[in-house]
């Protein structure tokens, strides 16, 4: 066990000899249009393209016409006549037309059903008509791609190999990892570097201790931060370890750890092989070491379809385009019981194990579509077109719905094009330090969530989640993506739950890892530059102490007491340390660098969806949501828009009650006090006049006799379904109250306690259900007696 988890942590890794890249033949497919799937927005789309087609048949004839002549006598009392007459020769608009915004049938998206729009379509007619009755489909539009390499008759190849033209091996297997800062080996060749540094274990110890209590994203970020994030991650990079010969480096643990040298024999390490180096380099200092990237760069869904021709063969079905799945909608498994996916960490949780599940499953979906549709393609055209589509949609979650949540709407440049001069492979300061913020964003345990956020299953812990995908057998992956779209993630910073900072493989001191400590170590191995020289080689200022890298003066004088000089700093340790942006969640540091290798991988990749689908896909896969995804391939029905995010609300009011009586006497004393001043604040003459007013009107409330008036500075608790109180608003000036900070859905209960004060009448509880991330529950009211 101890060797295995070796193979995996710190890349993740896995143990298997370097070998020299296999250039593969890329093979010519004739292309075929994508069939055009009727999203819920596809209508408001519609104008852009082929705006007479109405009906979306393919060809405009008269039934277009007639339909929207149809739809103007349904808008209007009046009918077509009266229709008619409000449109001149010129087209002007027909002022009482009732707005139609979205439809098929608003011609020249004006907002309105006009006979202009049947007039457009007649138009086109003619035109057609002269061209010999040819109808261009929306698909053959031309297109102005920025690339000069056509793409329409190619499909990608699987070891990433032909992309760019000029230089075939950019972004495939088995190439070198960038690097934006000069190494910062030892010797400048291939000793790892931080020999100066505290052990990385000592450096967990102090800085990486988790809250027991947790602490959850400020931005209201689920565990699909991560879900996602090491789903995408495992299609663009992966180092390996060298093999059982390798050469170790292993971390060297505290004397009187008390997890791993709880017996203080001072002789207790974690170990750590280090990563396979590409052949021909660590020779000299002008030759250092550099790491290989064993799968290809390019987001081109290689986790799902593997990295190389012989797994991508052993994942299909051979037939209409599939992939190999079971009957329950799962990963299979080979002859020893390993995964089938094309990537070899598919098993490494059973959440990333249900995406993997969830795209294969998505793969299928389309393959039946483009079949049924098509029947006369071949196997290999619809399995081709369903791969293209999905990694499409990869793309498009990537660059539109994750990273926009993660690091904030701006830190994306806009696509601009394909350019061949953009070099898209992988940084090692991305692969190596700035992505792995996703390990302190776990929560420590998975939850098993039903449609209506309540938990169906025992909660397993996230120690025993790791390598365990036969748990899926039992529940299906339906629970745990419900699971990570209604549960807050962890804070991104330096802590690290204990499920993957203090993982043992039996009692204490009998071995295991910390994943901090080796995603330290792993920088070292890879002699990553420290904190500043990586900031400076990203355009950034250098920082010059300790508290200009965080404003936690805890951390700060940490990071000092470690580290001595502020030049010395890990380079993951002070991207983690650093203070967030103001609208993501990440330091200004990690969201260049990360920010730098998307817009590479996008830029660079000549295969881009942007580059290559027609105006009208691109408009299709850009409103296909993760959640999207999700929906169609699950039982998942309740989930909120953007499932990064998780946002429910509760919201209320608390009155008083109060007799005539009492607000009579109220007002009397009230104006007896203001009376015996001359001088009347402006808040208690408001006050007084109100009260005068009720006075001269007995006005009564809806109660008959009584008066209802806000409670101010009442608190309000919400409890769990545990009964303990997560949570205490107090009422505005207007008795409002409200509830905003949610970990996770299920059943909780809004609670307010009587006092000497006042008694609430009728129920002082009341029952919510937060079944997703959008949930709103409003007028959760209570009224009390003064």
């Amino acid at each position: 066990m101890a060797k295995f988890w070796n193979r995996w942590i710190g890349g993740p890794q896995s143990s298997r000899k370097n070998r020299r890249r296999r250039t593969s033949q890329r093979r010519r497919l004739r292309s075929e249009t994508l069939e055009t799937r009727k999203l819920l927005a596809a209508n408001l789309f519609h104008n852009d393209v082929f705006p007479e087609d109405v009906n979306e048949d393919g060809q405009v004839s008269a039934i277009d016409a007639l339909a929207i002549i149809n739809q103007m006598n349904s808008d209007s009392a009046s009918g077509l006549s009266s229709q008619l007459q409000g449109a001149d020769s010129e087209g002007q608009r027909v002022e009482n037309s009732r707005p139609s915004r979205g439809r098929m049938t608003d011609v020249n998206n004006d907002g309105r059903d006009t006979a202009l729009d049947a007039l457009l379509v007649i138009n086109r007619l003619n035109r057609d008509r002269d061209a010999n009755n040819k109808i261009d489909r929306p698909d053959e539009v031309p297109e102005t791609p920025n690339n000069t390499d056509s793409v329409s008759d190619e499909v990608r190849s699987i070891d990433g190999t032909g992309n760019n033209i000029e230089n075939p091996e950019l972004g495939s297997t088995n190439t070198e990892l960038l690097r934006a800062t000069e190494n910062d080996y030892a010797d400048g060749i291939t000793e790892p570097s931080g020999e100066d540094r505290p052990s990385a274990r000592e450096i967990s110890n102090t800085l990486a201790a988790a809250d027991p209590e947790g602490t959850t994203n400020d931005r209201d970020l689920t565990s699909f931060v991560y879900a996602w994030g090491q789903f995408i991650d495992h299609d663009i990079d992966l180092s390996l370890t060298q093999d059982t010969e390798g050469e170790s480096f292993d971390i060297e643990v505290p004397e009187g750890d008390a997890y791993f040298d709880p017996f203080s024999t001072g002789e207790a390490t974690i170990g750590l092989t280090r990563s396979v180096m590409a052949d021909g380099t660590g020779t000299s200092v002008d030759n250092p070491a550099e790491q290989v990237n064993a799968i290809t760069a390019w987001i081109d869904g290689s986790q799902v379809y593997g990295s190389d021709q012989e797994t991508a063969d052993s994942l299909r079905e051979f037939v209409g385009g599939r992939l190999l799945i079971t009957e329950d909608g799962l990963l299979p498994t080979d002859e020893n019981e390993g995964l089938l996916a094309g990537d070899i960490r598919a098993a490494e949780n059973v959440i990333l194990t249900s995406m993997q599940a969830l795209f294969v499953r998505e793969h299928n979906r389309l393959a039946d579509e483009i079949s049924a549709k098509n029947p006369s393609l071949s196997d290999e055209e619809i399995y081709q077109e369903a791969r293209a589509t999905v990694i499409a949609e990869m793309q498009s979650i990537t660059l539109n719905e994750y990273l926009p949540a993660l690091l904030g709407e701006d830190a994306i440049s806009e696509y601009s094009g394909y350019d061949s001069a953009v070099d898209p492979s992988i940084a090692n300061e991305f692969s190596t330090a700035a992505f792995r913020f996703g390990h302190t964003t776990l929560n420590d345990e998975f939850r098993f969530v039903d449609n209506d956020g309540n938990e169906i299953a025992e909660s397993i812990a996230l120690a025993d989640a790791f390598f365990q995908p036969e748990l899926l057998e039992d529940t299906g992956i339906d629970p745990l993506l419900k699971y990570a779209a209604s549960s807050l993630s962890q804070e991104v910073d330096l802590e690290v739950v204990d499920s993957l900072r203090n993982f043992l493989f039996g009692p204490p001191g009998a071995g295991g890892f910390d994943l901090v400590s080796l995603n330290i170590q792993r920088g070292r191995d890879h002699g990553l530059a420290d904190f500043n020289s990586t900031r400076e080689a990203y355009g950034l200022e250098a920082v010059e102490s300790f508290d200009q890298i965080t404003s936690d003066a805890d951390v700060a004088a940490n990071l000092e007491a470690l580290y001595g000089d502020v030049n010395n700093i890990d380079l993951w340790v002070g991207l983690l340390a650093e203070d967030h942006t103001e609208d993501g969640s990440l330091g200004e540091t990690a969201t260049a660098i990360i920010s730098d290798q998307f817009e590479r991988l996008r830029d660079g990749d000549r295969f881009w969806y942007e580059n290559t689908m027609t105006d009208r896909e691109v408009r299709e896969i850009e409103n296909t949501s993760l959640g999207d995804i999700i929906a169609r391939n699950t039982n998942v029905n309740s989930l909120q828009e953007n499932v990064f995010f998780f946002s429910p609300t509760i919201t209320g009011t608390v009155v008083a009650e109060q007799t005539s009586t009492q607000v009579e006497n109220n007002a009397r004393e009230r104006s007896d006090r203001l009376n015996s001043s001359s001088i009347v604040p402006d808040g208690d003459v408001e006050l007084l006049a109100r009260d005068q007013s009720h006075n001269a009107m007995g006005q009564d409330d809806r109660r008959g006799n009584n008066r209802a008036e806000p409670m101010v500075g009442v608190a309000v608790e919400l409890l769990d379904r545990n009964g303990d109180v997560v949570d205490i608003a107090t009422t505005d000036e207007q008795g409002n109250y409200r509830f905003t900070d949610f970990d996770h859905s299920g059943s909780y209960t809004v609670r307010m306690s009587s006092s000497d004060g006042y008694t609430v009448l009728g129920s002082n509880s009341l029952e919510a259900q937060i079944s997703n991330g959008e949930e709103s529950l409003r007028d959760m009211d209570f009224t009390v007696l003064v």
